[in-house]
């Protein structure tokens, strides 16, 4: 096997250890959704079914007063409820977050073992090339401070002058469009 198709099969492996790993994080991500509760609460009414019947004010504030305590057990219950569903579903999105990390720690401690027995194996050429790396920036020719700060100008100057350009088509063509529908 050539070096040629030993760098092409490590990078084929890499590549793919990545996109395995990119589909695990995209599968594992979880998507909590809120639950809110309509706040609706029952009310409760007592009617009698006999208009004979005479009550006096002290039983229809006894009545009320009951009601009122139907109501605020009722609300209780509910928020008890919706605290003990919240909790249960903050549980599963933590146990799920969980499985989540887990897993991407796994693939993370797999591609760093990969890549220390890469450099491990390879560290001679590894080193050759790095030392040819740094043999070819010393033989690029940087330009200069006052070159970098000209070049710098025109772009930002040229970006300024493209932005109002499309500003004023955006803002010709949208006037003219409204205008034309004024008309007919």
């Amino acid at each position: 096997m050539t070096v040629t198709n030993k760098r092409s099969l490590i990078a084929f492996l890499l590549t793919v250890v990545l996109v395995v790993s990119l589909f695990t994080v995209s599968i594992s991500a979880t998507d909590v959704g809120s639950t809110t509760s309509s706040g609706e609460t029952t009310v409760v009414t007592e009617e009698s079914s006999s208009s004979d019947e005479t009550t006096t004010s002290e039983e229809t504030t006894a009545k009320k007063e009951e009601t009122t305590a139907k109501q605020e057990q009722t609300t209780k219950e509910e928020k008890e409820e919706e605290e003990s569903t919240e909790s249960a579903e903050t549980k599963k999105a933590k146990e799920a977050t969980k499985k989540a990390l887990i897993i991407n720690g796994i693939i993370i401690g797999v591609i760093l073992i990969i890549a220390a027995a890469l450099i491990i194996k390879f560290r001679e050429k590894l080193g050759a090339f790095m030392r040819s790396v740094k043999s070819e920036l010393k033989k690029i020719s940087w330009t200069s401070k006052t070159q970098t700060r000209k070049s710098f100008l025109v772009v930002v100057i040229v970006a300024v002058a493209v932005a109002l350009l499309l500003f004023i088509v955006n803002f010709a063509f949208t006037n003219g469009i409204s205008m034309l529908t004024d008309l007919f």
